[in-house]
């Protein structure tokens, strides 16, 4: 799953790199998908931090960026994942998230403007296969930065605005 944050991450970044046409008169629309599966221990799962548990995951994002001439860049897209946490003392979880992710560029500034809301829901499991609870979780983040040396990451002293809310519910 970081794996997967990670090449959205490269994904947006790289997207935002591109040369922007050089016609102001109109939008050019490009779509993408990417899907990607693994597995991997992790030690961030929610109501188990800092315990290692095995995460085994399949992932889809369907997107588009929109480039407007030179002036203005926006990049939206839904990633999907399903996922199986084995916690190993036998309990599992099994669930999945829908982040929803948009970055817009001026780039006659340059400002950038990034969105994101993500809902996760998982079940946990005993041992023997009895539900025991559910865990949520819910984030929304939204980070305003002029990027002044033009390297299109937000640095601490170009974040204009960094704001996330972040609730986690646990059995």
């Amino acid at each position: 799953m970081t794996r997967c944050i990670s090449l959205l991450a490269l994904l947006a970044a790289a997207c935002l790199a591109l040369p922007a046409s050089a016609s102001y008169a109109r939008a050019t629309p490009e779509k993408y998908a990417l899907q990607d599966s693994g597995s991997e221990t992790i030690t961030n799962f929610p109501c188990f931090e800092d315990l290692p548990v095995t995460m085994t995951w399949t992932l889809t994002v369907e997107g588009h960026m929109v480039v407007d001439g030179e002036r203005h860049r926006s990049f939206h897209f839904t990633e999907t994942s399903e996922y199986r946490v084995d916690i190993g003392d036998g309990r599992y979880a099994e669930g999945g998230v829908v982040n929803h992710f948009n970055v817009t560029n001026n780039m006659l500034r340059p400002l950038t403007t990034a969105v994101s809301t993500q809902q996760e829901r998982a079940t946990l499991y005993t041992p023997d296969g009895q539900p025991a609870g559910e865990i949520t979780v819910h984030i929304a983040s939204h980070k305003t930065y002029s990027d002044t040396n033009g390297d299109r990451f937000p640095d601490p002293d170009e974040i204009i605005v960094a704001v996330d809310n972040i609730k986690v519910t646990c059995p």
